[in-house]
């Protein structure tokens, strides 16, 4: 716990020195906003990362050349603002979405999570160790989660949002008589559906407020079983209860700059049929964008991770038996680091499409375990807004 304040405390800072760099860098382009102050309002889709414990934006070129220390080089053409009511593309993450009266956005995006090697708390813990504690350790795990998304805004402020997600799951294991066994599950997870409000905009989209309420439906299955034996709770695809997810968002844009905060609970409510509810989960995050190009931009995203052991137990899973199947061991602390690219074409059938790619690198985790530690994750995504 020691560890996790005093990574949490330079979390903190790291966060605070960013953005005051970001408005510092962003305050020369204050003059250009305020001239070009009618033109945005932001259009984007947003996608939280699952951990298995349990269960986005054309133009007139702008010839800009970034120099080895990361600047940019002075242009006489300027970033796009958007049109009409749209923000600058590429300035906000996927992971949030606001529109304008009578759009639609769909989208799709896949990630890839590796998990490998096995912690209690922030330490490492072996293989031989773990088994002699339990029957069976689990060695590494690979997850594929696909993303389906609708979006439609019926007024300025009001963006409605549904989400369907589709996961593939492979966990292996060893025995301890040096057996080695893989589980396999895949399938549809628990659908979200969710509503973004704008509480406060600045009439430059310099700052602005959103709030945030969604919820998750109990789709995903909970009963997955191999060989006749039900598979423990990471390997399960939904958490077979409501789930209530509101939150608040920050966004603030400044051309070519932009940044934001977030921090999304997710809050189960009641059981399910199994006897059990997984344990809430807390995620804060901070970002800055900067736009290159009028259809390139590159970000950094700091994102905090704080998820609960489970509530109850399902009394078919055997939790001596291997620490995936203990309810006391599914909690959890981690801080990543998320860099990403996004690519708006200006012309062509491709105006209207953005194309995104994520690297997730884990900094800190600190987890309730054995439990198996994240190595990285990458996301590819699309979405088209008409």
């Amino acid at each position: 716990m020691q560890r996790f304040c005093g990574a949490l405390r330079k979390f903190v800072l790291i966060a605070l020195a960013y953005c005051t760099l970001l408005v510092t860098c962003a305050s020369p382009a204050r003059g250009q906003q305020s001239s070009q102050s009618n033109n945005t309002q932001a259009f984007t889709q947003s996608s939280q990362g699952t951990y298995p414990a349990g269960g986005v934006q054309s133009a007139p070129s702008m010839a800009t050349t970034p120099t080895p220390d990361g600047n940019a080089m002075r242009s006489t053409a300027q970033p796009r603002m958007g049109n009409d009511k749209m923000g600058a593309p590429g300035l906000i993450p996927p992971g949030i979405m606001v529109g304008q009266a009578g759009k639609w956005m769909v989208g799709y995006q896949v990630t890839f999570y590796k998990f490998d090697g096995n912690l209690v708390g922030t330490d490492p813990i072996s293989n031989v160790a773990v088994l002699r504690q339990f029957a069976v350790a689990p060695t590494n795990m690979t997850m594929q989660m696909q993303m389906g998304t609708v979006m439609y805004s019926p007024t300025d402020k009001l963006t409605f949002m549904a989400m369907v997600p589709y996961s593939s799951k492979l966990m292996n294991h060893v025995t301890r008589d040096g057996t080695r066994f893989s589980e396999q599950t895949n399938g549809i997870g628990d659908i979200g559906l969710s509503g973004l409000y704008s509480l406060y905009a600045w009439k430059d989209l310099r700052h602005r407020l959103l709030l945030n309420a969604g919820i998750g439906l109990p789709t995903g299955s909970i009963n997955r079983t191999m060989g006749g034996m039900r598979l423990e709770y990471p390997m399960q695809q939904g958490s077979g209860t409501v789930s209530l997810i509101p939150g608040f968002t920050y966004l603030g844009q400044a051309l070519p700059w932009g940044w934001g905060a977030e921090f999304i609970p997710t809050l189960r409510v009641g059981r399910n049929s199994n006897g059990y509810r997984l344990g809430n989960r807390y995620q804060p995050s901070i970002w800055g964008a900067r736009q290159l190009t009028p259809w390139l931009s590159l970000s950094a995203r700091a994102n905090g991770n704080v998820w609960h052991n489970i509530h109850g137990a399902d009394a078919a899973l055997n939790p001596i038996n291997e620490p995936t199947k203990n309810p006391t061991l599914q909690g959890g602390r981690l801080i990543d680091l998320t860099f990403g690219m996004r690519l708006n074409p200006t012309e062509g059938f491709l105006k209207g499409h953005e194309f995104f790619v994520d690297a997730d690198k884990p900094i800190f985790q600190s987890l309730d375990g054995p439990q198996l530690q994240m190595r990285w994750a990458v996301r590819l995504g699309w979405q088209w807004a008409f």
